[in-house]
């Protein structure tokens, strides 16, 4: 007789562990390049020039990966060159030539800003919770003691940089234990379930 409420918590508790995880095992990583030649735009960024795209919109749960195609290092650092918020969200160190950083997932949707802390006039944005679709900024070169303004001019939809959803190791542990809870459960019952 304990066979079958010891298989009903073991249905439970496999249901339970796949609605938990399950969330995660479909988020996006948006990608990101640092392009070839950013380090020498003498402080005047276009919409593609340094941060590729420059403005980003992902769901929340998303990470963000930045490659770096350029021939210097970069950083990926969240906040502004001005502020006192500088890394307190991301920040990637230095990304060496021909290498990558990926955020961590973002878990609150807003406006992230982030700049390169290497050549400080390399500014964009991670919008949170917008979808999958990409803002053409444009942004203005300091001159003198100002900062870095950016000037959103239009929209338009992604091209290059689909987000791909990652299932990763999380979908092979949802499979595990359903596959656990099945085996347990016809071990207890002797049998396939009646339904």
């Amino acid at each position: 007789m304990k066979s079958k409420p010891m298989g009903a918590l073991l249905g439970v508790l496999a249901l339970v562990a796949i609605i938990a995880i399950a969330p995660q095992a479909f988020a996006a990583t948006a990608q990101v390049t640092i392009s070839k030649g950013a380090s020498v735009t003498n402080g005047t960024c276009s919409a593609t020039s340094c941060f590729d795209p420059n403005v980003i919109n992902v769901n929340v749960g998303d990470t963000v990966t930045w490659t770096n195609a350029d021939t210097v290092g970069h950083t990926a650092t969240s906040g502004k060159p001005t502020d006192n918020q500088t890394g307190t969200v991301w920040d990637s160190s230095l990304i060496k030539a021909g290498g990558s950083y990926t955020s961590p997932a973002f878990a609150t949707a807003g406006t992230y800003n982030y700049f390169c802390m290497v050549h400080p006039w390399m500014t964009a944005q991670v919008i949170v919770g917008a979808g999958s679709a990409t803002s053409s900024p444009t942004t203005t070169a300091p001159s003198g003691n100002n900062t870095t303004g950016m000037n959103m001019t239009g929209n338009s939809t992604m091209s290059g940089n689909q987000t791909v959803p990652e299932f990763g190791p999380v979908a092979s542990l949802v499979l595990v234990i359903a596959i656990i809870s099945v085996i347990a459960f016809t071990a207890k019952t002797r049998g396939l379930p009646k339904l």
